[in-house]
């Protein structure tokens, strides 16, 4: 925003004006579909959630989500979470005597995150979380339409399921003595995708479980890269990201994330450029990016 205001950044002034720029990147999410079930698991949801589904959702037919997947507590993982009451199945009632039309969920949307994380959510939105009352009472009114979630806290390196797909979380390091989370699914179809969107460093158990070579290559690794050379506290430069996934050497990287640094139409030949030089396969993300396994 400070950007556009102030008139002096090309890249983000190319973003604001052309809508479909591949610039225009909101806050790292990612929507893990299960075909199979017609199902949608969200991996965070940050501020501008209502914006991202707005823009990509139609696109590819989606309308609900199922569960939600946070990798940290910060705003642009969690502060979208109000408007999970537009994406969550509800039914609609009527109140016999105010006539008041009341949409309720039947069932809580389950967010699977850390004990930590599970904190700041319920911090930040106590009136989403579907706590059920002690019993022999009644359980309160609803007076407003919202979504209705229920935490399921993880445990680190114990997979756990939503809608049928199995994750397996592990730690990050996202700044010096803060954990953000990473995790690989894609069991279901015989694929390692790993993704990691928000990280400084990667502490040692991480780093040889994605450098074993006892296991199959990594098929996607979607990793965080802010700056193309700039020092950042909390998150991985290119230079930093390189040096990582010369030792994992997964079969293709997608970097996430990444600052007014990148310029798409100019960095994502760069970038492709690097990973050939190493014999890798390297690309920028864009928003709406797909990929499918079967």
């Amino acid at each position: 925003m400070r950007c556009v205001l102030a008139q002096n950044c090309a890249v983000c002034l190319e973003a604001h004006t052309n809508p479909d720029s591949k610039n225009r990147r909101l806050n790292p999410s990612l929507l893990v579909r299960n075909l199979k079930t017609d199902t949608n698991v969200l991996i965070d949801c940050g501020k501008t959630f209502r914006e991202a589904a707005l823009r990509i959702f139609p696109k590819i037919g989606v309308s609900a989500v199922h569960s939600l997947v946070l990798t940290h507590d910060h705003a642009d993982a969690l502060l979208g979470m109000d408007d999970l009451r537009e994406v969550q199945a509800h039914v609609e009632t009527v109140d016999p005597v105010t006539k008041e039309l009341y949409k309720i969920p039947p069932e809580a949307m389950k967010v699977h995150c850390s004990e930590p994380t599970s904190h700041g959510v319920i911090d930040k939105f106590p009136y989403l979380i579907d706590n059920e009352p002690p019993a022999g009472e009644a359980a309160p009114k609803p007076f407003r339409w919202t979504a209705k979630l229920q935490i399921d806290a993880f445990t680190p390196w114990e997979p756990f399921e939503a809608c049928s797909i199995k994750f397996l979380p592990f730690p990050v390091i996202h700044g010096a003595g803060y954990t953000s989370f990473g995790f690989e699914f894609g069991f279901e179809v015989g694929a390692r995708f790993v993704y990691i969107s928000d990280v400084s460093e990667i502490p040692e158990d991480t780093c040889a479980f994605l450098n074993d070579k006892s296991k199959p290559p990594i098929d996607v690794l979607l990793i965080d890269a802010l700056y193309l050379e700039k020092y950042h506290s909390t998150h991985m430069n290119l230079q930093k990201v390189m040096e990582e996934i010369a030792t994992i050497r997964p079969k293709r990287t997608l970097l996430t994330g990444m600052s007014h640094d990148f310029d798409y139409p100019t960095h994502s030949i760069e970038v492709s450029k690097m990973g050939e030089e190493k014999g890798l396969n390297i690309e920028m993300t864009y928003d709406g990016l797909c990929i499918a396994f079967h």
